[in-house]
């Protein structure tokens, strides 16, 4: 937050020059898409996704309930106890094997672990990036009033004048675009660890479900692992519980 803070006084004290505004305001939106301010932001989601749907044998529009689903006809060892379980003691399920597994299973592994860890860097760095975006925009909102005035006090006129104010224009509708993206992300992650989650109960996949040795416990372990993902979360974006 002392970023925005600092950033914000900064655009304020630059207010009598143009050249000071555009400058402070590119630094601005560069820090907010850096790596090293957000890591999260330059690994797509689907980018991650993707690949484990693939390895369900599943194409990109599949959600993580159907994947979960396909994949679990291939979970079952000779003695039909299952090559691997799904922790849901976490708000973050992890996939963990019950003995040797096949190499392409070992993918899978790998594949869904990136996935979490990804899914799970979006969800941790999201307020800071996205109160960051907000507020960058808020800014420029305000000193885009002036613009125009403020370009023609500098002597810019014509063509040039019209370039800076589009080009400033542009980079507000850049940021608004970014923000409702990284939304969006976030629903999206939401809804699918709540997908997760289902569909390793409904596959009797669960660490501590039937197939473990404590009676009852799989009604226990779903009521603990959607705990575990906070109800404001959950309902903040107007998530469905249906299929997609």
């Amino acid at each position: 937050m002392l970023h925005l803070v600092h950033y914000r006084n900064q655009l304020k004290l630059s207010s009598s020059s143009l050249s000071s505004v555009l400058f402070v305001f590119n630094t601005t939106t560069c820090f907010i898409f850096s790596s090293d301010s957000n890591p999260s932001f330059h690994v797509p989601l689907q980018n991650a996704i993707v690949p484990f749907k693939e390895l369900c044998g599943l194409s990109a529009v599949a959600n993580l309930k159907q994947c979960i689903l396909a994949l679990s006809s291939r979970l079952t060892g000779a003695d039909n106890n299952p090559l691997l379980v799904f922790n849901l003691k976490d708000q973050y399920p992890t996939m963990e094997p019950q003995s040797l597994l096949p190499e392409v299973l070992k993918k899978v592994v790998t594949t869904y672990d990136m996935m979490i860890q990804t899914s799970k860097a979006l969800l941790e760095n999201f307020e800071g990036v996205y109160d960051r975006i907000l507020l960058t925009q808020k800014a420029a909102m305000e000193f885009h009033e002036n613009l125009h005035d403020m370009a023609v006090k500098e002597g810019l006129k014509g063509r040039k004048l019209t370039k800076a104010v589009e080009s400033f224009t542009w980079n507000i509708t850049i940021l608004k675009g970014q923000a409702d993206l990284l939304k969006h992300a976030k629903s999206e992650v939401q809804e699918n660890l709540k997908q997760i989650h289902y569909a390793a109960l409904t596959c009797n996949l669960s660490k501590d479900g039937p197939s473990g040795s404590t009676a009852g416990s799989e009604s226990r372990t779903r009521q603990r692992s959607l705990d575990a993902i906070p109800e404001k979360a959950m309902a903040e974006d107007g998530l469905s519980e249906e299929d997609n």
